[in-house]
């Protein structure tokens, strides 16, 4: 794990990038605005989490980084003693977790619920969608005050920038840079379910409404149809061993979900 700690005092604020070490969005983004040398307004913690898996250009060494926390500082595998590590770290911060996705090409905004805390994280993102995932346990955001986004197709040029304009605005947002920001009211959707099943083409759009009998997978001449209407959140066709990804509800406007 790498970190950095910039701006004066002691950081409430924590960037993290590649918990998963072929998700270098974030770490672009981070090395890129550093190479300004730009000042901050308040401390800020950068941390490339999973520096063994980066190296390998990996999605992890042991085990998925995201799915072992709380982690075990004891633990059988390496990403079970960095998680652990990491937690200790980033416990007492706000945190934005960048990373990049095989499911959808436009940025959008990951929580575990909508306390105010998250509320004012994600309208510092300035994105127009954001997803409740707290149907899913174990990633870091359960564990802390914090909101992932995923900035666009793992290994893209575009998902790279799409990195630098969230982390600036966020950091504009937050106080942290003097820098223009925009601040949104983006709409939310919550995770319902998983779909599982192995080698699937995903043959739907994410967060497009599927209705009730609506092909949405497919494999071998098998279908997978909708048995009530749903709108598909992290699905593909390659972004998972054992599932498609999730069904999710559509809530309505940040400001008016309760």
């Amino acid at each position: 794990m790498q970190t950095e700690t910039v701006g004066d005092g002691t950081p409430d604020l924590a960037v993290v990038a590649c918990l998963h070490g072929d998700e270098q969005c974030g770490k672009s983004a981070i090395g890129n605005l550093m190479a300004e040398r730009p000042t901050f307004d308040r401390a800020v913690q950068f941390v490339v989490a999973n520096e063994a898996a980066v190296a390998a250009n990996v999605r992890f060494v042991d085990e998925d980084l995201n799915r072992a926390f709380p982690g075990n500082p004891d633990g059988d595998t390496y990403e079970s003693r960095l998680a652990a590590e990491l937690l200790a770290e980033l416990r007492d911060r706000r945190v934005l977790d960048l990373h990049s996705t095989h499911s959808h090409p436009v940025p959008f905004a990951l929580v575990d619920g909508l306390d105010e805390t998250r509320r004012n994280l994600v309208r510092a993102t300035g994105l127009d969608r954001v997803v409740d995932i707290g149907h899913i346990p174990g990633g870091l955001i359960s564990h802390v005050a914090g909101v992932a986004v995923e900035c666009g197709y793992v290994g893209t040029a575009t998902a790279e920038r799409n990195a630098e304009r969230i982390l600036r605005n966020f950091l504009g947002a937050t106080g942290a840079l003097d820098v223009p920001f925009e601040e949104s009211d983006p709409e939310v959707y919550r995770v319902t379910g998983a779909v599982t099943g192995r080698e699937y083409e995903f043959v739907g759009q994410n967060f497009e409404r599927v209705e009730a009998g609506e092909t949405f997978a497919r494999r071998d001449g098998e279908e997978l149809h909708a048995d009530d209407p749903f709108y598909p959140v992290l699905m593909s066709t390659e972004g998972y061993d054992e599932m498609v990804g999730f069904s999710a509800e559509r809530l309505g406007r940040l400001s008016e979900v309760g």
